[in-house]
């Protein structure tokens, strides 16, 4: 991509798809082959005058995206320019992948929520609790059952250099402790049972629930036991069969 580093800024949100990987002079050097579905729409409405390289550049994975106002990239691609949100995801297989409408949802959902402490509960890839530490809306702690996704959090935040500000810690959600989510920001995108698992362990309410990962025939009950714990509804939205619920207290 061809452009003045004021022209590839701006154009940075349509550029994402083509996967970027270096900086070039007077340009951005992208891999477009290593996520054609994603590159060949971006491709043929790209805002900037382009040329094709002799030699593939590089094959990032996972592939980069813009998503719900973020750039979200893996370590391999470039970093966003300055003033841009951005978040890391290395490879790996902890639940959450970038790119699944839940988790545009809760990331558009953030703004509603108070700042505070956050619990990313059943974090998966950790993405939640990355981009709590971002926006520096105050401490996160991570859980997850499954070391291996733990392990992909851990190596998404210090791709991010964040790793300071993210607690990460393997338990189940059937054993949380209640003082974890007591007067938290509770981060949930998890399917139903375990969202059932969940509030078995809530003793006093959190200060904010932002749940996903539920089908909207599924969100209003479980939204129902939050506002039993005198949370109030913020947000709500739906999108690829999913909803997402954002409540606060008041």
């Amino acid at each position: 991509m061809e452009g003045d580093p004021a022209a590839l800024a701006a154009a940075f949100p349509a550029l994402c798809a083509l996967q970027p990987v270096g900086r070039a002079p007077g340009g951005l050097v992208c891999a477009p082959r290593a996520a054609p579905e994603l590159a060949g729409p971006a491709l043929a409405t790209c805002p900037l005058p382009h040329r094709a390289l002799a030699r593939v550049p590089g094959w990032p994975d996972p592939p980069a995206r813009w998503l719900a106002g973020w750039y979200l990239r893996s370590p391999a691609h470039a970093p966003a320019p300055a003033g841009l949100r951005e978040l890391v995801q290395a490879p790996g297989e902890g639940f959450g992948p970038g790119g699944h409408a839940t988790t545009a949802m809760c990331l558009e959902a953030l703004e509603a929520l108070p700042a505070g402490a956050a619990l990313d509960a059943g974090c998966g890839s950790g993405l939640l609790a990355q981009a709590w530490a971002h926006l520096a809306r105050g401490p996160a702690l991570a859980c997850d059952l499954d070391p291996r996704a733990l392990d992909q959090a851990a190596r998404s935040l210090a791709a991010a250099g964040l790793a300071g500000r993210v607690a990460l810690r393997r338990v189940a959600l059937g054993i949380l402790p209640a003082g974890a989510i007591a007067g938290r920001v509770l981060l949930a995108n998890l399917p139903l049972a375990a969202h059932r698992e969940l509030l078995g362990r809530v003793g006093a309410p959190p200060r904010a629930a932002l749940l996903s990962g539920l089908r909207p025939g599924e969100a209003p009950a479980v939204a129902a036991a939050y506002r039993a714990l005198g949370l109030e509804p913020a947000a709500r939205a739906e999108a690829g069969g999913f909803a997402c619920v954002a409540l606060v207290a008041p």
